[in-house]
């Protein structure tokens, strides 16, 4: 059964409400469902198999946990969901981890990459840590230019006070105090860090 954006024109309590029974309908019909979507949290929660296509070209697919966790190219990591991009090139390859040099400082890394070649190194909003505890890997410091509360959590935008030209994407705890204007450490847990050919 093919759905060409069959939720597109919901509102988001209906949407979910008609995701579950998607859901519902096609375990008990037991039909293959090709389901078609810009909206990547109705592809992660209704797809078993996703595939992430870019200019007609398929630039990844797999299972949605693999594919938001894991992406294989930058195009994926942007697009099924939220990353700060910070751009790099990478060192020596030892004992499987790979020192990529940054704007922010050189950063130390599970994975391989040829020595010299740029890469990119994809973070998500959650595995950004601001102010408090801290990861393994340092990112320096960032200017907090806004945060919006969305419920269950505080989207915050920050302008790295190391590289102007980057800003970090963070989802901090419903309580956290940051406001727009502080001057908050920001970190991060190497495992937690997507190493892309950029």
């Amino acid at each position: 059964l093919l759905l060409d954006e069959p939720l597109g024109a919901l509102d988001l309590k209906l949407r979910r409400q008609m995701q579950d029974e998607l859901k519902a309908i096609q375990k008990r019909v037991g039909t293959a469902f090709v389901h078609v979507t810009h909206d990547q949290e109705e592809a992660m929660a209704l797809a078993d198999h996703c595939v992430v296509m870019n200019d007609g070209r398929i630039e990844d697919e797999g299972a949605p946990e693999r594919v938001y966790a894991r992406p294989k190219t930058r195009f994926s990591a942007t697009f099924m969901g939220e990353s700060t991009i910070l751009a790099g090139k990478a060192g020596e390859t030892q004992d499987g981890r790979v020192e990529v040099a940054t704007r922010l400082g050189p950063i130390s890394l599970p994975g391989t990459a040829p020595a010299g070649a740029a890469v990119a190194l994809a973070i998500r909003p959650e595995h950004l840590i601001l102010a408090g505890a801290k990861g393994d890997v340092a990112l320096g410091t960032a200017k907090v230019s806004d945060v919006v509360f969305q419920g269950s959590f505080k989207r915050v935008l920050a302008t790295s006070a190391q590289d102007p030209t980057l800003q970090f994407i963070a989802k901090a705890p419903a309580p956290a105090t940051v406001q727009a204007g502080d001057t908050v450490a920001v970190s991060c847990n190497a495992q937690d860090i997507i190493l892309l050919a950029d």
